[in-house]
């Protein structure tokens, strides 16, 4: 297989970009210019790499190329790149889903092979590592041999396609689960000082607003050693305007607060549940709306044929309590050879 190697942040979109995003399922973050948005704000380079079996492309991959020296409290610039280190292949935006595709027909080890030499031609020999983010025990196993594999946090998952309806949903659901949502609907349903907006494509959303929301979650989850990197206004405002991510902005009419927002990626089967921050109660917030969001997501998806909503990781309790089932994920890391 041949590689072709992209900074999107410097290359211009690949003329066959749109049809292998078709073909290959990616979802709207992996849009080009969303892809550029995400590359400009982080703190290592971002490269998207594209596997050719002649003129066919049979696997895509996002990696972050980390090393020293490290970025702690700076963007990396255009040509600025660690002299050691490995590559991170995660999702883009998004560590709980796989960072790559592959045809059908190719194997796991060519990511750990094929694409790993590559990436150390590309970036040299300091480039001593690979690690894949989110990987089965299956692909752990087809590995080879010279690997550390370590578990991860687990991914939650609605299945939608066992539902016809959402009442039968809400009828698989425990009895207390059950009485508590109809609640929620009841109180969501009768509070008129509550406007919800769902908008799909928009051009128009007040980005700076729902990213200063956006604190309210990340400082729950940040570090001390490296600091959280906050989302860029230009990351979301190119994220949210693809035709398939859905917006959901609660806001209290009175003040025009925001209280809660939430995004959705769509796909023919398997949606996925991108972001959510709520304001914290103390300051007004309604913990009841992350409930009420995704029993909304859980209707959406039954009423257009989806088999499949992604959760991603954490509150495993509450995504439990809803029907969702965990499924186990791991963290893999092979050298790369220098031949």
């Amino acid at each position: 297989m041949k590689a072709e190697i992209f900074d999107p942040r410097t290359d211009p979109e690949p003329e066959y970009w749109g049809k292998l995003r078709a073909t290959a399922g990616l979802r709207a973050d992996w849009a080009w210019e969303v892809l550029a948005a995400q590359a400009w704000g982080a703190r290592s380079a971002q490269l998207i790499t594209v596997l050719f079996d002649g003129t066919t492309p049979k696997a895509v991959v996002n990696a972050a190329w980390l090393g020293a020296p490290l970025h702690r409290f700076s963007f990396t610039g255009a040509t600025s790149r660690p002299w050691v280190g490995a590559v991170h292949v995660r999702g883009p935006g998004s560590g709980a889903v796989p960072g790559w595709w592959l045809a059908d027909d190719v194997p796991i080890t060519a990511l750990t092979e094929t694409y790993a030499r590559a990436m150390r031609r590309e970036l040299g020999p300091g480039c001593l590592a690979l690690v894949l983010r989110q990987v089965t025990a299956d692909q752990a196993a087809q590995a080879g041999r010279l690997k550390v594999v370590r578990p991860t946090e687990r991914i939650w998952t609605f299945p939608v396609h066992e539902w016809s309806d959402p009442e039968a949903w809400l009828m698989k659901l425990s009895r207390s689960r059950r009485s508590n949502l109809r609640g929620i609907f009841r109180r969501v349903r009768e509070n008129d000082g509550l406007e919800i907006r769902i908008e799909t494509g928009t051009t128009t959303l007040d980005e700076v607003r729902v990213i200063e929301a956006m604190r309210w979650n990340d400082d729950k989850y940040g570090g001390k050693l490296i600091p959280r990197v906050r989302v860029l206004s230009g990351y979301l405002r190119a994220l949210v305007a693809q035709p398939d991510v859905h917006s959901t902005s609660y806001i209290d009419r009175a003040t025009g607060d925001l209280i809660a927002f939430g995004t959705a990626l769509d796909h023919p089967t398997v949606p996925i549940i991108r972001s959510w921050t709520q304001r914290p109660a103390s300051e007004g917030g309604a913990k009841y709306l992350y409930f009420y969001h995704l029993s909304k997501q859980v209707e959406w998806a039954i009423a257009n044929g989806k088999r499949f909503v992604e959760l991603g990781k954490g509150k495993s309790e509450e995504k439990k309590s809803l029907g969702a089932f965990p499924s186990d994920q791991a963290a893999l890391a092979v050298p790369i050879r220098p031949w």
